[in-house]
C-alpha cells in the first residue's frame, strides 16, 4: 500500500502533466484551426491543411528543442524550467489562461510555477500533438 509521501508525489507529477497537456493541446488546437482556415481560404482544402499542420509540427519540434538547448555549460547545471523562458514565475498570458481553461488542466489544481514544464517543454509536446493531428488526418480520416 503506498504511504502518503508517494501519493502527493504522484498528485504533484500529475498535476505537472495536466498542465503541460492542457497547453500543448491548446497549440495544436490553435495551429489545426489555423491551418484549416488558411488552406480554406487559399483553395488548397484539407490536403493543404494537412501539409500546414505538418510542417507546423516539425517548426514547434526544432523551436522547442532550440529553446531547451543550452546557451553554454553555465546553463547545463541551471534550472531548465526557467532557462531562456521569459514568462517563468510571472503573470500567465492569455494563452497561458487559456490552455488552463481545457482540460485536464482544469480538473486539477494548477502546479506551483517552479514545478511547471517550461514553455520550451510544452511548445515540444505541442509539436508532437500537431504532428500527430497531422498523421490521423492522414491515416484515419483518408486525407491523401
Amino acid at each position: 500500500m503506498p504511504d502518503a509521501d508517494s501519493r502527493d508525489r504522484l498528485r504533484r507529477r500529475g498535476r505537472i502533466w495536466a498542465d503541460g497537456l492542457a497547453y500543448a493541446l491548446a497549440v495544436a488546437l490553435f495551429a489545426g484551426a489555423g491551418s484549416l482556415v488558411l488552406s480554406v481560404a487559399t483553395g488548397g482544402g484539407l490536403v493543404r491543411a494537412k501539409t500546414l499542420l505538418f510542417l507546423i509540427g516539425w517548426l514547434l519540434l526544432a523551436y522547442g528543442t532550440v529553446r531547451l538547448w543550452p546557451s553554454s555549460p553555465d546553463d547545463v547545471d541551471a534550472d531548465p524550467r526557467t532557462r531562456g523562458d521569459p514568462t517563468a514565475g510571472g503573470p500567465p498570458t492569455r494563452f497561458q489562461t487559456v490552455a488552463r481553461a481545457l482540460p485536464p488542466a482544469r480538473w486539477t489544481a494548477p502546479p506551483r510555477p517552479e514545478r511547471r514544464l517550461s514553455t520550451a517543454g510544452k511548445l515540444l509536446l505541442g509539436g508532437l500533438l500537431v504532428l500527430l493531428l497531422s498523421l490521423l488526418m492522414e491515416v484515419v480520416f483518408g486525407v491523401a
